[in-house]
C-alpha cells in the first residue's frame, strides 16, 4: 500500500511538471531615447562620439543596430569657436584633425537630428588633472569551479591630489596588443567554408577597452594628500607575456562626478529590498524642442593624464590555462590598418617591441 501511494504521488508530480507552460510577459519597450557616448579631452585625438537609441525590455530588441543616422553634431566653446564633427555613419562621429580641448575652456555639445529636433548640453569646463604617481598590481587566484582564467591581477594607482578643494577624477584603461592580422575573409561557395587571414601592411595594434568600468573618486577626504590604492580594474592571467595597459586619469566637474557616481551605484545594485529602485539617470544634455524628452548620457570634458605600464605575468607559480585558439592560413596580400576605437596604427605611448 505504501508503495502504491508513493507511485501515484510520483505520477501526479510528473503531470504537474508536464503541464507547466513557459510564461512570456511579452514586455515591449517604450519610445526609444537617444543615447550619447563620448568624452572631449586635451589629447590630440581624434575623439569619437556615438549616438544610438535605447532598446526596450524584451530580449529580441538589440542595441547594436539602433544608431542615430544623418544627425548634425557640433561643439562650441566659451570663445565662440564652432567646430563641426565628422559623420562616420552608423551613429559615429569624430573631431577633425588637430582639434582638442584646452584646460580652463568651456565646451557645449549640440545635436540636430534628421527630423529637426535640437539638443544642447550644459557648458562643461575642462579642469586640471595631476599626474599619476604609480600603477601596480596584486594577483588574485580564482577559486570558483571551472573558471575561465586561473586568476586575475587587480590594478591600483596612487596620485598626489592638488591643494585645491573640489577635485574629481575618473579612471579608465586600454590594452594594446600588436595585431597579427588586419582582415579575415571567407572564400565563398566552399564546403566547409575556408577562412584566410591577411596580415597588416604596417604596424597595427588592437585595442581592448575597459567596457562598463566606472571608477570615480573625489578629494573630499584626502584633499592635498595622496589618493592611494585606487582600484581601477582587473586584467586576466591568460598568458605569461607582459600585458600592456594605458591608464587614463580624467578630471571631472562636480556634475560629471555625481552622474558617474549614480551610474556606478545603480550598476552595483544587487536587487535587495534595501537597494534604490532603478531610475533613469539624467545627464547634462537637454532637448531644446521638448524639455520632457532629454538625451541620455553625459557630454564629459576632461583633461587627461596617461601612464603606460607593462604588467609582468611570468612570476606566478602555476601556468595559465590554455586558451585553445584556432588559427587559419595567411593570404599573400596584406590589409590596411583602419583607424577605429578598437584598432590603431598610432604607436602606443612608451611601447616596447
Amino acid at each position: 500500500m505504501k508503495f502504491l501511494t508513493q507511485f501515484f504521488i510520483a505520477i501526479f508530480s510528473v503531470c504537474l511538471i508536464a503541464c507547466v507552460d513557459v510564461f512570456d510577459p511579452k514586455l515591449k519597450g517604450g519610445i526609444p531615447s537617444i543615447v550619447f557616448e563620448g568624452t572631449l579631452t586635451d589629447q590630440p585625438g581624434p575623439h569619437y562620439f556615438v549616438l544610438s537609441f535605447s532598446a526596450g525590455y524584451n530580449s529580441s530588441e538589440s542595441v547594436f543596430d539602433k544608431y542615430v543616422n544623418a544627425a548634425k553634431v557640433w561643439i562650441t566653446d566659451s570663445k565662440n569657436i564652432h567646430t563641426d564633427l565628422i559623420d562616420l555613419n552608423r551613429g559615429q562621429f569624430s573631431t577633425p584633425d588637430g582639434f582638442r580641448g584646452q584646460i580652463g575652456n568651456a565646451y557645449t555639445l549640440h545635436v540636430r537630428t534628421s527630423d529637426g529636433v535640437e539638443y544642447a548640453s550644459n557648458a562643461e569646463t575642462m579642469r586640471f588633472s595631476p599626474p599619476i604617481e604609480k600603477v601596480y598590481t596584486e594577483y588574485k587566484p580564482i577559486t570558483t569551479p571551472r573558471p575561465q582564467y586561473r586568476g586575475t591581477f587587480n590594478v591600483f594607482l596612487d596620485i598626489k591630489d592638488p591643494v585645491s578643494e573640489g577635485d574629481y577624477y575618473r579612471w579608465t584603461w586600454k590594452n594594446y596588443q600588436k595585431a597579427n592580422y588586419c582582415e579575415v575573409y571567407t572564400v565563398p561557395r566552399t564546403d566547409p567554408p575556408q577562412r584566410f587571414f591577411r596580415k597588416c601592411c604596417d604596424d597595427c595594434w588592437n585595442i581592448t577597452q575597459c567596457l562598463g568600468c566606472v571608477n570615480v573618486a573625489s578629494d573630499k577626504l584626502v584633499n592635498g594628500r595622496t589618493l592611494a590604492k585606487q582600484n581601477i580594474g582587473q586584467i586576466p592571467y591568460d598568458d605569461t607575456s607582459p600585458y600592456y595597459i594605458l591608464v587614463e586619469q580624467m578630471s571631472l566637474s562636480k556634475e560629471a562626478y555625481l552622474f558617474w557616481s549614480n551610474v556606478k551605484a545603480q550598476a552595483n545594485n544587487s536587487g535587495g529590498i534595501f537597494d534604490t529602485a532603478p531610475a533613469t539617470i539624467r545627464g547634462n544634455i537637454k532637448n531644446l524642442t521638448d524639455a520632457s524628452k532629454p538625451m541620455l548620457g553625459y557630454f564629459q570634458v576632461s583633461a587627461v593624464k596617461q601612464k603606460a605600464v607593462f604588467i609582468q605575468r611570468n612570476n606566478i607559480s602555476l601556468p595559465p590555462y590554455s586558451t585553445g585558439l584556432i588559427s587559419y592560413p595567411f593570404d599573400v596580400e596584406c590589409a590596411v590598418c583602419n583607424e577605429s576605437p578598437y584598432r590603431t596604427a598610432r604607436r602606443p605611448l612608451d611601447w616596447k617591441d
